[in-house]
């Protein structure tokens, strides 16, 4: 049996938390939400003008060429207090040269759509 190697939560990757990214949005900063869940969560529930950017085991250059690097990246999922997926998608765009990302903390997209802000099926 072949074992797949698991990804982790990268706790050394900066965090920001729902309520300074409301913030910032409202202040028409120079920010892009990346949603780092599967397919079908993202199109159940999103942060309103976020960019579906899915997680996956290696992220390569090119899937990233249409990426800005002159805006804060704010990656988020909906995989707990860790952060595991969007974790792992923030720390695979600072290898690849991105170096203003950011990882939305625990509750993420749930504590994003309690609070009332805008979301998207």
């Amino acid at each position: 049996m072949v074992q797949l190697p698991q990804h982790t939560a990268h706790d050394e990757m900066p965090r920001i938390s729902v309520e300074e990214l409301k913030k910032l949005v409202d202040e028409n900063a120079n920010v892009l939400v990346l949603d780092a869940q599967q397919k079908r969560s993202f199109l159940q529930c999103h942060i309103k003008g976020a960019m579906h950017f899915p997680w996956k085991q290696r992220i390569t250059a090119i899937e990233t060429r249409y990426l800005p690097k002159d805006k804060l990246l704010v990656v988020y999922c909906d995989c707990g207090p860790r952060d595991t997926d969007s974790s792992e998608v923030a720390a695979q765009l600072v290898a690849l040269g991105y170096d203003n990302v950011k990882v939305l903390t625990d509750p993420s997209i749930k504590g994003w759509a309690e609070a009332g802000y805008p979301v998207e099926p």
